[in-house]
């Protein structure tokens, strides 16, 4: 099937981030692909970020809250420790959905970012089945019993026979809690109807192929979260108004050293461990997560947990959307990396909906056009993808391209 044609009508939204900067969307960039100039040593950039001095003495450290949902044991929870188990994820379904909380103003804001989100929503648990689908059409058959045969693939039967026990599966109550709108509503049965009664034709013209196909066409009628002026005021103030320089200063030195292939080596664990307890002591959300987006980088395990702490704090900050990627590509990367293997989505998009609830409660008492416009680009930010071939999925790209390009200022990818 030419799903990606229905993915990518989907997702288009999302140049709202790459026409800021002037580049197309790149989910495969290298350090390669830019060209920064200057190499800084770690001794130049202990002149200017005080943590990375020999006599630096950290403050005490600050907690934003306590951490649960993000903390390292509930992260574990999420992938379950049995092979026979690496395609079904511990959370289920409803936890993919925006469910706005009983407290929260009921606005035609609250009312358009449920409905698309939860569109985007259900789309996405269709399609990550389906990929678990294309993987397991590659695998050796599981009723051959030919030793010698290695070659030997799932015959239809075989991997229709598995499918159905992780068709995605959404209640009613559930369905009607996410789609208020009836005629909505209906276009999600439609769309999970068709993928139940998926016999492996996946042609444009299948019966899935013009569900998919249905599904994604009507995404023009929903009502929109921001308009064409709108997008293109967003586009045209973004880097001044996201420029991290300005939050932190002497931070565009730190992001050098990743554009410039800087080994972590060169730097010592006390200079390390020093930047770890500086991101806990700041007490200002915004030099917080500035912080701790660089702080990764370093170090992708802690960097996780405490990019958790920010995105379940429920304090807002314009740099959310880029924590929560981050923070969902490093926690996949350090517990699943492969393709065949868990990929949990459902928890993922939990922790998404915080994030949406962050927001949307920022934009109810400030008119915050800018951020709407990232509440969008969260909304249709795509799943964790396994990718085409048998190995790996789409966060090594995502780190890849945060690393080297994505949400870094233009000023510091200038070509030689």
């Amino acid at each position: 099937m030419k799903i990606v044609l229905h993915i990518l009508s989907l997702s288009a939204l999302l140049i709202l981030l790459a026409r800021c900067s002037g580049r197309e969307p790149s989910y495969s960039a290298t350090a390669a692909a830019f060209e920064a100039p200057g190499i800084l040593e770690a001794s130049d950039a202990a002149g200017i970020i005080p943590f990375f001095e020999e006599d630096y003495v950290a403050p005490e450290p600050y907690r934003l809250r306590e951490q649960k949902l993000t903390s390292q044991k509930m992260v574990l929870s999420a992938f379950p420790e049995s092979t026979e188990n690496y395609f079904r994820e511990t959370t289920p379904e409803r936890d993919a959905f925006y469910f706005p909380k009983a407290d929260i103003k009921d606005k035609e804001l609250v009312r358009t970012v449920q409905l698309r989100n939860n569109y985007a929503a259900l789309f996405n648990r269709v399609l990550h089945s389906y990929e678990w689908f294309e993987r397991m059409s590659l695998m050796p058959s599981m009723d051959d019993d030919d030793e010698d045969d290695e070659q030997a693939t799932t015959t239809k039967q075989d991997t229709l026979n598995w499918i159905r026990t992780v068709r995605p599966w959404v209640s009613k109550p559930v369905l009607e809690r996410a789609f208020p709108d009836e005629d909505v509503r209906a276009l999600a049965e439609m769309l999970l109807k068709a993928y139940d009664s998926f016999d492996g034709d996946d042609s444009d013209d299948s019966p899935f192929g013009r569900a998919m196909a249905r599904y994604t066409d009507a995404l023009s009628d929903l009502p929109e979260l921001v308009s064409e002026e709108e997008k293109d005021h967003f586009e045209e103030e973004f880097w001044d108004w996201y420029d991290k320089e300005k939050a932190f200063p002497g931070i565009d030195e730190i992001i050098k050293l990743h554009l410039n292939d800087a080994e972590d080596n060169e730097f010592t664990d006390e200079q390390i461990e020093n930047m770890r307890r500086a991101v806990e002591a700041e007490k200002d959300i915004d030099r917080r997560t500035i912080l701790a987006l660089e702080y990764v980088k370093f170090d992708s395990w802690n960097g996780a947990l405490l990019l958790g702490e920010i995105l379940e704090s429920r304090i807002y900050t314009k740099y959310l959307l880029e924590a929560w990627i981050s923070w969902r590509a490093n926690v996949q990367m350090n517990y699943s990396p492969s393709s065949f293997s868990v990929i949990a989505n459902n928890y993922y998009d939990l922790v998404r909906s915080i994030c949406l609830d962050t927001m949307v409660r920022h934009c109810l008492q400030t008119e915050d056009k800018n951020t709407e416009c990232l509440i969008e680009n969260m909304i249709f930010c795509e799943i964790i993808h396994r990718m085409g071939s048998l190995l790996g999925n789409s966060s090594l790209a995502t780190l890849a391209d945060l690393d080297y390009g994505e949400f870094i200022h233009p000023r510091l990818l200038e070509k030689e």
